[in-house]
């Protein structure tokens, strides 16, 4: 989910699961885990309906999809699914959560709408250092020092949002 990119994707023609094991274990299975800890957190026990946590979670598998494919462009075996990650993960989340086709599309068009408005409004920028320093240690594979840095860039995020929302309406 790619702020450049402005094609709709059909849910029902993305799989979720299509990312290769390593690309997934770096890129959305940490940031999920965060993201849904987060929502938890803040009194949603499951993060499909905390808005401020999907944004953080398409915010991170975005930076860090990112990365990996810059950083690895030779282990990247589909570019497209890389580049789609974080909208799979969503798409996964709202599947556990049992909604309808159409219903998940309208989500990730709002998600879409959304993580745009917050890039042309610089209001994810501060947690930005923090992913890429989570990506750092993932490639170390320091999980529990990674995990500390997606935990502050998610709660940087959602604090972020809810900051900007206010100022807004």
């Amino acid at each position: 989910m790619s702020v450049s990119d402005s094609r709709r994707l059909d849910p029902e023609k993305l799989d979720p699961e299509a990312l290769d094991a390593e690309a997934y274990h770096r890129v959305v299975g940490p940031a999920l885990q965060v993201a849904a800890d987060i929502a938890a957190k803040r009194g949603h026990p499951t993060l499909h309906d905390d808005m401020p946590a999907m944004l953080a979670l398409v915010e991170m598998i975005s930076h860090l999809a990112e990365r990996y494919g810059a950083d690895h462009p030779e282990r990247v075996k589909d570019a497209e699914v890389l580049d789609n990650a974080a909208t799979g993960a969503c798409v996964m989340v709202f599947q556990q959560a049992e909604m309808p086709g159409d219903a998940i599309g309208q989500c990730l068009a709002a998600l879409e709408t959304a993580h745009r408005q917050l890039h042309e409004h610089e209001v994810l920028e501060s947690a930005r250092p923090f992913i890429a320093m989570a990506f750092s240690h993932l490639e170390d594979d320091e999980r529990d020092a990674a995990r500390h840095c997606l935990e502050q860039a998610g709660q940087r995020i959602v604090a972020e949002i809810e900051n900007w929302q206010t100022q807004v309406h």
